[in-house]
Parts: C-alpha cells; structure tokens; sequence
C-alpha cells in the first residue's frame, strides 16, 4: 500500500458560512468566538450586507436591529426577497419594539442583547438543525407538493413559536409569537398584528 501524500492535517473541512450585520461595540465579544467555528462574513451596515449576501452565500444571517443606514427589518426583507427560504435570519437587539416587524419579515429567530456566545451558538445549532431538517424531508416527499408548502413554514418559524391559543393583552387578537426567555419561568411574546411586545408566563413546547 501507498502512504497518502497528504497528511490529516492537510484535508481542508469546509465550515459554514456566516454573515454578521452589526455596528454595536457588542460585536466584538461574540464575532471572535463565532470564527472559532464559522467562515464569517462582518459588515457594519444593511447596504454592505444587501451587496454581498448573493457572494457570500450564508447559511445563517446574524443582524442587529438598529444599523447606522436603516434597521435589521431592512435585511430580513431584503434577505427573503433575494434569496427566499434560506439562509436562516438570527435577529439580536437590546430593544424589542421592532421585533414584531422583524419576525413579519422573515427573522427566523430573535435573541435579545446582552447574551453569553454559549446562548448564540445554542441558538445557531437549533437554528442549522431545523434547516436540515427541512430539506432532508422535502427529498424524501419531493412528489408531495401540497405537503411541502405546509412544512416549509418550519423554516421561517424557526426558534420562534406560534401559540393560537394566547391573546394579545393590547388587541385581542390570537395567535402571539414568543421569540426568546425573559427569565427561566417567563418569556417574550409579540402580537404581529398591532406590533405589541409582552411578558408571561413560559409554555412548555419550546
């Protein structure tokens, strides 16, 4: 037998790509530690990410809500249009009164500021594994078209959840959306409708 003339070390393992849209000083605490795992892709602006989501190609987009030449909302739009399903849309902020815009354009998760990176790659791996998930499926259903609509919205759910039952407090209207803990026994809610945001009591099928 032939020794191999490359060495273990010399077999290049492709990692997946990220792109983080963010100008905060917050940045420079979770982007070194995403590199560790992740080709990443860190712009300042929703201009530079509009410009380069096409090359870069991500599996995930990571951006913050309030950008210096518009505002997350923007990329999440702009993300869905160009590109559709995919990549996944992880929206971070401090504030939460532009979330249920965000979640309305196709955020597929949203974790609240300041987080530890442990909480963001929990968030990421879920996040990843829904996408997978999908697409394993729709390979093996691919003749089953009606179904395959239905179970594409598991994608634009994501880490967030629709509960039909809960009410908006504001509207009263049914069918609120929790996209992160507030606490271990409480968490965040949103009403897409009137764009109100809230805190209750955590359900348990998250």
């Amino acid at each position: 037998m032939h020794a191999s003339s490359l060495s273990p070390c010399a077999v290049a393992i492709e990692r997946p790509r990220l792109m983080v849209v963010d100008d905060s000083a917050s940045a420079g605490t979770y982007v070194p530690a995403l590199r560790a795992r992740y080709e990443i892709t860190y712009v300042s602006t929703a201009s530079q990410a509009l410009s380069d989501i096409r090359r870069t190609s991500p599996c995930v987009v990571i951006t913050e809500l309030r950008l210096p030449d518009g505002d997350g909302v923007e990329v999440c739009r702009a993300v869905r249009a160009a590109m559709n399903r995919e990549p996944a849309i992880l929206v971070t902020t401090a504030s939460v009164e532009r979330v249920p815009a965000a979640i309305s354009a196709g955020c597929n998760g949203v974790l609240l500021k300041p987080f530890a990176p442990n909480l963001l790659f929990a968030r990421l791996g879920r996040l990843r594994d829904e996408g997978r998930a999908l697409r394993m499926h729709a390979n093996r259903q691919i003749a089953k078209a009606h179904h395959l609509i239905e179970r594409s919205e598991l994608l634009l759910t994501g880490t967030n959840r629709v509960w039909p039952t809960t009410n908006c407090p504001r509207c009263g209207s049914a069918g609120a959306t929790s996209f992160d803990y507030s606490s271990y026994r409480r968490m965040w809610y949103a009403c897409l409708g009137c764009e109100y945001v809230w805190i209750a009591a955590r359900q348990e099928d998250w």
